[in-house]
């Protein structure tokens, strides 16, 4: 490794083929899997590189070389650098794998360069340790070290400040005193418009660290301290026959409790909302099967590298849909169980290419397996609001 004040030189082994590492600098969705949170190229000479991150920094530049599967290069042109600098890539095959050597030069000198290369060089050593993570094993180091703050919200209205709309028991947000209906209006010292502006400071934390969190409530202003919490990794296994066994088990049992809570109660009583601004038993479960087919779209763009984005399932519009084919208990049941049948047999049917790309059979995986975990808590909600109804 050698730095100074304008070259950053790194390599590392991984044990993936040279097209395959070639493949992760050239293409967007590859980029997206270990770089940046959103990408466009033309993988060619002289076509466009351009990546972006949540955190709002951007870069943008051209393919200066283009040699698969050697070397390839592109200069790096950003609103928030001093000035353009080049990115040059040289991988070379050898034992177990494939030599990366990556060069960022160009960096110049004086006030307005200081630590620009220190900064490259910190970013470029996490990209290349999470390249050879997410190739190696499909570990995306970045969803492995991201924080966790037990925390539903949306902008509030008016655009001032962020909503709480849910809050997990045990969380460091339940710990730290924040209830649904909170608007955050400060994180970490920066002040929060809106949504998208907690999400950004949000993915700039890491996890144990203690936070400032300035809240409205009912209009007074209130101060706490959160420590973020670590993510968990769920164990997923290599078979995806194996895991979806597992996953059905979970969708049996969860399908079970809803029946039986519908047994408590009318098909009139399922309509009603335990109080103003709750949903009714019937809204939880058009908002489980949405979720649930959205979780299947979500899944179509991961498998063929379109860019993704959260999964909708509470729009007014989603829940008219599903009440126009499902209107009855008995319906919305039947429709949510085929739908988590469908969800399995998508995993199921991953062929053994989609397999190959193990971010991809893992992100997959893993959103699978934590959707029970959404359906659980959807489980002790709709227990609550049949008790509230029926008075049970």
């Amino acid at each position: 490794m050698k730095t100074d004040k304008q070259t950053v030189k790194l390599t590392r082994s991984i044990n993936a083929s040279p097209q395959e590492v070639f493949d992760s600098f050239q293409y967007e969705c590859r980029l997206r899997e270990w770089m940046c949170d959103g990408a466009r190229t033309r993988p060619h000479k002289g076509g466009l590189f351009e990546v972006r991150w949540n955190s709002g920094y951007e870069a943008r530049g051209v393919f200066t070389s283009f040699s698969p599967p050697r070397a390839l290069a592109f200069t790096w042109n950003s609103p928030m650098e001093p000035g353009e600098t080049s990115v040059k890539v040289s991988l070379k095959p050898v034992e177990g794998g494939t030599k990366v050597t990556l060069t960022h030069s160009g960096f110049g000198t004086g006030k307005k360069w200081a630590g620009r290369a220190e900064e490259s060089e910190r970013e470029w050593n996490g990209g290349l340790d999470n390249l050879k993570s997410v190739l190696e094993t499909g570990l995306d180091l970045r969803q492995l070290n991201q924080p966790r703050l037990g925390l539903g919200w949306e902008t509030a209205l008016g655009e001032e400040g962020a909503l709480v709309n849910a809050v997990i028991t045990g969380g460091p947000c339940d710990q730290a005193g924040l209830v649904k209906g909170d608007v955050i209006v400060s994180f970490a010292g920066r002040k929060v418009k809106g949504e998208q502006d907690l999400l950004a400071i949000f993915f700039s934390c890491h996890a144990g660290q203690r936070v400032s969190v300035t809240f409205l409530r009912k209009d007074e202003r209130k101060k706490t301290t959160i420590e973020l919490g670590k993510r968990s990794r769920p164990q997923v296994p290599d078979d995806p026959l194996v895991l979806v066994e597992q996953v059905r088990q979970a969708h049996e049992q969860a399908v079970s409790a809803f029946r039986t809570a519908a047994l408590m109660m009318t098909d009139e009583q399922a309509g009603l909302a335990p109080a103003e601004g709750e949903w009714s038993v019937k809204q939880v479960l058009a908002h489980l099967s949405a979720s649930e087919r959205g979780f299947q779209r979500w899944a179509v763009d991961v498998l063929i590298g379109n860019e993704t984005y959260g999964i909708e399932g509470q729009l007014p519009e989603q829940f008219a849909a599903v009440f126009a084919t499902a209107p009855t208990m008995g319906a919305l049941l039947d429709r949510y169980e085929r739908d988590l049948a469908e969800s399995r047999t998508i995993v199921a049917s991953l062929t053994p290419e989609h397999r190959a790309n193990k971010w991809r059979y893992r992100h997959i995986a893993e959103q699978l397996i934590s959707f029970g975990f959404h359906t659980q808590g959807h489980i002790e909600q709709i227990q609550n609001t049949v008790r509230a109804v029926t008075g049970k």
